[in-house]
């Protein structure tokens, strides 16, 4: 059996941001179909299992949210980027976190995509400077749907409790933590290792949000290797 793989993206990004990974998964003959939100010029799409193969998800930051739940149920792996179950821990840190939301928010009612972007970006680059990040997503090419979609995703952050109701629990995970990450609160880390204590965690020293890694992607290939039921495809 082969692996057939599902990747979501997460906030502000697009199904592109998979290329070296589906690159990866094709050397490996492993099939990757891409979820996408539809915030630029794709419209949104969430493509489903559609073939035989060990079943697994891979993630990025919000993508587990985004995820069509039906998918994610019948999931046999799932591989988390930078991600979380509930967004914005509660306290002081939570009202602060909730505050920087709305600002967001702001730029987007106001139609400043680059503005917000580019500021963001900053973040997800951390600590590493702003420039080392491979190409984002064009602000201009952001319609006025795909800013009611950055919005509507922005407020569903605030929102979240935790994993999604149909995140399968059951199955082998692999989460994969920056522990510099300047986006995603260390309490909501911390809350993630809690919510899954079997999971396995790769904590990626001096990494920020955006898991510029070299190594990364070999690693989390060698996970998937050893994955009960995977066996090497015939060439």
């Amino acid at each position: 059996m082969t692996l057939h793989i599902l990747t979501m993206h997460g906030w502000s990004s697009q199904a592109d941001h998979w290329q070296p990974w589906i690159e990866a998964f094709a050397a490996k003959g492993w099939r990757c179909r891409c979820g996408e939100r539809g915030y630029g010029q794709q419209p949104p799409a969430m493509p489903g299992w559609g073939q035989e193969g060990l079943r697994v998800v891979v993630a990025n930051s919000m993508g587990i949210h985004l995820m069509d739940e039906a998918l994610l149920a019948a999931a046999e792996a799932v591989v988390l980027l930078a991600s979380f179950g509930r967004f914005v821990p509660q306290g002081l840190p939570g009202t602060r976190l909730r505050l920087q939301l709305a600002t967001m928010d702001r730029y987007l009612q106001r139609g400043d995509v680059a503005g917000l972007f580019d500021r963001f970006r900053v973040q997800v680059a951390a600590p590493l400077p702003v420039d080392c990040l491979p190409e984002g997503l064009p602000a201009a090419t952001v319609s006025a749907d795909g800013i009611q979609r950055l919005r509507k995703d922005l407020a569903r952050l605030g929102q979240l409790q935790g994993l999604p109701p149909t995140f399968p629990h059951q199955a082998p995970v692999l989460n994969v933590e920056a522990a510099e990450d300047h986006i995603v609160h260390p309490r909501a880390r911390r809350a993630l290792r809690q919510a899954l204590p079997t999971a396995d965690h790769l904590l990626l020293s001096g990494s920020g949000h955006a898991l510029l890694d070299e190594g990364l992607i070999p690693r989390v290939t060698a996970w998937l290797e050893q994955l009960p039921g995977h066996t090497a495809p015939l060439r």
